[in-house]
């Protein structure tokens, strides 16, 4: 599974940590990560031992009883789905085309996702979470499919190249272009450029109570994992 990098990643007995310290307000690249089976006690502990220095702690779990304890003494829960889609499939069939484009090309529809988020309060965070983009698609080969109408993106994704898997991500369409299919039609292309490349699972992540979920299930992702992701406190 791909994992998303900060500018330092640290291995303890207990648990792994992900920290961005240069990019604080982007909750994404923070993260602690237990490895061993531990009780809410002593999560909260490591959480304030390791990520004292944050205006937030952020755990990713996998427990169900931990994420339900945590999730009681006031951890907002934001469950993870992990689906995966056998990369040799056929592709599904989609009405709305969509082509390669170089990144820059769709980076408003990225902004235009970043700014309807809750943790992007201003000018500061948009900012840091371009960064984090940047640093991301350096560090990861990433291609980038959209339809357009009359020259402009209404939609788009982007297919993260892990070697011998591929990653669907960003799936996004803008508000006043939604119930046309151009989701799957990116989706399509992404899948298409993921055959050809002989990725052997293409895998995508969302929220597991959210609308997407139906979308990536019907063009044939199955479920693999479900991850809990838990913060206290605001960037």
């Amino acid at each position: 599974m791909f994992e998303r990098a900060g500018d330092r990643i640290e291995h303890g007995d207990r648990a792994t940590l992900i920290a961005t310290p240069s990019l604080p307000r982007v909750p994404h690249m923070h993260a602690l990560v237990p490895r061993e089976p531990i009780g809410a006690d002593e999560a909260e502990a490591l959480a304030d031992e390791l990520q004292g220095g944050m205006t937030f702690r952020r755990l990713l779990v996998r427990d169900e009883a931990l994420a339900g304890e945590l999730a009681a003494r006031g951890w907002r829960d934001e469950p993870l789905l992990l689906l995966g889609r056998d990369g040799a499939l056929d592709p599904p069939a989609a009405d709305a085309l969509a082509e390669e484009v170089p990144y820059g090309h769709v980076r408003a529809l990225r902004d235009e996702w970043v700014r309807s988020q809750p943790w992007a309060a201003g000018e500061k965070e948009v900012r840091d979470a371009k960064e984090a983009d940047r640093r991301l698609f350096e560090a990861t080969p990433t291609r980038a499919f959209a339809s357009f109408e009359q020259g402009r993106p209404l939609a788009y994704a982007l297919l993260l190249d892990g070697g011998r898997d591929g990653m669907l991500e960003d799936v996004y369409t803008t508000p006043s272009a939604r119930g046309r299919g151009l989701a799957t039609g990116v989706i399509a292309a992404v899948l298409h450029a993921a055959r050809a490349e002989r990725h052997e699972l293409v895998f995508v992540p969302t929220d597991a109570g959210g609308r997407a979920r139906a979308l990536y299930e019907r063009l044939g992702f199955e479920p693999l994992a479900l991850q809990h992701r838990l913060m206290k406190g605001h960037p």
